[in-house]
């Protein structure tokens, strides 16, 4: 991966939610791409399962929040 510098815990801390979406996004083409070392390829799984887990959350959320509206 070439943004090394990004630990995973600092995506899921910044952000909104697009933009978390937007990180998947590249991940998931970075690995579709089939170019990537091993190592890097486990490091951006992990990455991505985060993500994913926080984008679900976020939406959890805003479902709850919806539903507290109707």
């Amino acid at each position: 991966m070439s943004n090394q510098n990004t630990s995973p815990s600092n995506t899921l801390d910044a952000g909104s939610f697009a933009e978390r979406m937007a990180t998947l996004e590249s991940i998931v083409k970075k690995m579709e791409s089939g170019e990537l070392p091993l190592e890097e390829a486990l490091t951006a799984y992990a990455q991505g399962t985060q993500l994913l887990q926080a984008c679900q959350q976020s939406l959890q959320q805003a479902e709850q929040s919806v539903m507290l509206l109707n």
